[in-house]
């Protein structure tokens, strides 16, 4: 692990953390890196800007990531992906079957959707879990600032719970 590095590439997530809830949907951003430090896509969050449930951040990543994720995936170079949220199931499975083989995180989700060490847990994907290295939670003062913005987020109208609250008030 390269402190430095993985601190730099996970503060560009957080601000597309920052971003996305400027954006009024879930702070979550991420950032897919080559094995020589070259940024290949960024991703945030885009579930309410895009109407579309499947839009998390690493997903958004994946996708923006293009031919670059075939490319290595045929070539056997190794990704890595750093998010500010521990992925959820969904995001769990595309970082698997994107061959992406390293995932680094700024926040464990164990109240929320995570879902990466749970779907570990059931060893369905055994080997190509061996293949990742997985980094959780490795600064603790970039860990608070993806709190500050998941209670930011709590307050937002576009969060599910204030969603719900509008529908009963009308």
């Amino acid at each position: 692990m390269n402190i430095d590095r993985d601190r730099y590439y996970l503060e560009l997530a957080l601000e597309e953390a920052a971003i996305a809830l400027d954006e009024n949907t879930y702070p979550v951003g991420a950032v897919i890196v080559d094995e020589n430090d070259q940024i290949i896509a960024k991703g945030r969050n885009r579930v309410h800007t895009q109407q579309d449930a499947t839009a998390h951040a690493e997903i958004d990543a994946i996708r923006n990531a293009g031919k670059s994720i075939f490319h290595a995936k045929v070539n056997r170079e190794k990704f890595t992906i750093y998010t500010t949220l521990e992925p959820c199931p969904m995001c769990t499975g595309g970082i698997l079957f994107a061959n992406i083989k390293r995932v680094v995180w700024l926040l464990n989700d164990d109240m929320g959707f995570g879902g990466y060490k749970k779907i570990q847990g059931t060893n369905v994907f055994d080997r190509k879990f061996s293949e990742v290295d997985v980094v959780e939670e490795p600064f603790d003062d970039l860990k608070e600032k993806q709190k500050e913005l998941m209670i930011r987020w709590s307050s937002n109208s576009n969060h599910v719970t204030n969603l719900r609250k509008a529908v009963i008030q009308e």
